[in-house]
């Protein structure tokens, strides 16, 4: 055998060596992926929490790092700035951003929540609705509760003009109400329980209406390029649905730790709360309403509502859980 082909064996023979050897390595830690997800903290964020706290995102191959936030909004906003790949929101967040930023996707739901009422002192002369009329009450400007008072006079056969709204933003809405300045207010937990627990039997109150939907937000662009990430994530998130299903009162025990609340509180709100993943038809519909009374109260100077089924991803969530998407294409 001349040197020339004793060589090209050699050389054959080192890279089938370092090959095999590649092959049979496990994977390093930097192969694990991250994301990086803003969260308002509130009790409908608790699916996120037992997430992490049960350690389905490390089952699932990912590193997450939860940053929290005040607001819906402002986890959003962390979002929009490139600061988190993932966010909760409020729906009603989303349909604000989504009229500039036509980049947003929503992901799925972590809940829903019935936690807005319409809260009225009894020594205001209120003990039905249709004593409203012409009483002062406090909203949050531009917020989900401003669009549901909206719909809560519609469906009672009353208009804005029957009454006297007042802006307070929500600590603000609790102190005029406590204090007499206002004679009503409709408003969200955990200011509807604490309003209702300083009035006592003075209180009266009406539910405020449809689902609101505690949505996650991403980009276009992050779920092109990461559509394993994004799989692994929802996958962790529905086995943390499962998990608060099958133990309910072990989930409410780790969220009045978690969230720093009162077992009052707790017994008070839970009920109120859906911890699911879904996406499904009603959320889509609301979405267009909310759009429409945006565009309606010149919120945006948008005159159009968008096609939000541009808007949802829902390749991701039929992957792993295909029921629990309904939304008609």
């Amino acid at each position: 055998m001349n040197k020339k082909v004793m060589s090209c064996l050699a050389i054959l023979l080192i890279a089938t060596f370092i090959g095999g050897c590649t092959r049979d390595e496990p994977k390093s830690e930097g192969s694990v992926e991250k994301l990086t997800v803003a969260v308002n903290e509130i009790l409908a964020g608790t699916v996120v929490y037992i997430a992490e706290d049960r350690g389905y995102f490390e089952k699932n191959g990912i590193a997450v790092t939860i940053k929290g936030y005040v607001s819906g909004k402002a986890a959003g906003n962390a979002l929009i700035a490139g600061e988190a790949d993932i966010s909760t929101s409020a729906g009603n967040v989303f349909v604000s951003s989504s009229f500039k930023h036509a980049d947003l996707r929503v992901l799925g739901t972590v809940a829903t929540l019935e936690v807005k009422e319409l809260i009225a002192r009894k020594d205001k002369g209120i003990t039905t609705i249709n004593d409203l009329i012409g009483k002062k009450i406090g909203v949050t400007e531009k917020s989900g509760a401003e669009f549901l008072l909206g719909v809560f006079l519609i469906f009672n056969d009353l208009t804005y003009e029957d009454i006297e709204i007042v802006y307070l933003k929500p600590p603000e809405i609790a102190k005029a109400i406590l204090n007499g300045d206002i004679d009503a207010a409709f408003t969200w937990d955990p200011y509807v329980y604490n309003i209702k627990k300083e009035l006592g039997d003075n209180a009266i109150s009406w539910p405020g209406g449809e689902d609101f939907y505690f949505i996650l937000l991403t980009k276009e662009d992050w779920i092109k390029k990461n559509p394993e990430a994004a799989k692994k994530f929802m996958k962790a998130l529905v086995e943390a649905e499962d998990y608060i299903k099958d133990n309910s009162e072990k989930a409410k025990e780790f969220a009045r730790k978690r969230f720093d609340y009162g077992s009052d509180f707790i017994d008070y709100s839970w009920p109120k709360q859906r911890f699911i993943v879904i996406l499904e038809q009603a959320m889509l519909l609301l979405f267009e309403d909310q759009a429409r009374w945006r565009i309606k109260n010149r919120l945006t100077d948008k005159t159009e509502v968008p096609n939000y089924l541009d808007f949802i991803s829902m390749d991701t969530l039929e992957q792993i859980k295909p029921k629990a998407v309904t939304i008609i294409r």
